[in-house]
């Protein structure tokens, strides 16, 4: 399909926080392919922010409870039906994804060729050893590749911030008499697992180390999931303030733009910090980095090599987490010394 034939795109997003954002570059290649072409986002509830504020994004649609069950993909079906896209392009990779553009009679359809899902697409792209083998990244825009798109000169995830939400990120610091003090993050949850959660007195470490040589602020970040790492950090951490659970996700994009450095572990977080420029430490366990890193200008991976690592399990298989409990707080304050410099 010609790029001028093409008005309007429906990107399915992953479900992921983290992969969503991996997906951004793609997202940009995708419009500078269609640069006249309307292209709105079908994304789960948790990963719309993600998109919000993003100028290749004209419209986002939510795939919420509701469409969940045959019943509800008819519906969402019929809603996407209405909008008279021209073109699917699925960054999720699920059978359901390739299901409901189908369903939704969008003509040209384009998306890995996995999950027994070939048969539904226009465009089935091969899942090919080398592909694999790249940083995530380049695996989406692999897709915008094949549909004729060149790869960006500048291959980082940017999120966008409004000027009212920067607006917001000053006025909280002030409230919390935070203004003028370099603030320092983490982020000690993962949804994964334990696999890839590192000790949370070594965060704490990390944090009180920075907060005191500069004088800083210490805040400690997360969903409602990572309430319980993020109470155990904070509560070793003299005057840190525990901000889980308490704002959307929006709010700590915007936040986390103020940081002077954030410590996190392989998760939703790390790519948000890394998107935002922000100077990210990111620590790594059972994960391999060259997958799924930080992709950003002022980010650093502190890992350790061990035989049994990458294995990509959500909890060690021995027990030990050697992968995780060999980073000593001092390699990581080390490794943020240089990046906050």
């Amino acid at each position: 399909m010609g790029t001028s034939i093409v008005k309007k795109v429906l990107v399915r997003a992953s479900n992921w926080i983290g992969d969503a954002v991996m997906s951004l570059p793609a997202l940009d290649a995708l419009k500078e392919l269609y640069p006249s072409a309307e292209i709105y986002v079908l994304a789960k509830t948790r990963a719309i922010p993600v998109f919000e504020n993003n100028p290749s994004v004209a419209g986002i649609i939510e795939y919420g409870k509701e469409h969940g069950g045959f019943t509800g993909r008819l519906k969402l079906s019929g809603e996407l039906r209405k909008h008279g896209f021209d073109l699917a392009v699925l960054f999720q990779n699920a059978f359901d994804a390739a299901l409901i553009s189908f369903l939704s009679r969008i003509p040209e359809r384009a998306g890995y060729a996995r999950d027994l899902r070939s048969g539904l697409l226009t465009n089935a792209v091969p899942v090919t050893e080398d592909i694999k083998k790249k940083h995530q990244v380049y695996y989406y825009l692999n897709i915008v590749e094949r549909l004729g798109g060149s790869l960006p000169s500048r291959i980082i995830p940017r999120l966008h911030i409004s000027p009212d939400e920067a607006r917001w990120a000053r006025g909280f610091i002030k409230e919390k008499g935070l203004e003028g003090m370099p603030l320092f993050g983490a982020a000690p949850g993962a949804s994964y697992g334990p696999a890839k959660r590192w000790p949370p007195e070594r965060f704490a470490e990390v944090l009180t180390s920075l907060k005191n040589e500069h004088s800083g602020a210490a805040l400690v970040f997360g969903g409602p999931e990572d309430k319980e790492a993020c109470a155990a950090v904070a509560s070793l951490v003299p005057g840190a303030i525990d901000l889980s659970g308490r704002l959307t996700l929006r709010q700590s994009i915007s936040l986390a733009s103020c940081f002077k450095a954030i410590v996190t572990n392989d998760s939703g977080p790390m790519h948000i910090a890394a998107a935002l420029g922000v100077p990210t430490i990111a620590i790594f366990g059972s994960t391999e980095d060259s997958l799924t890193g930080p992709v950003g200008e002022r980010v650093v991976v502190v890992r350790k090599k061990i035989e049994c690592s990458p294995c990509f399990d959500r909890e060690c298989r021995f027990g030990h987490y050697r992968c995780l409990n060999l980073i000593e707080a001092k390699e990581v304050i080390e490794a943020a010394r240089g990046l906050a410099a």
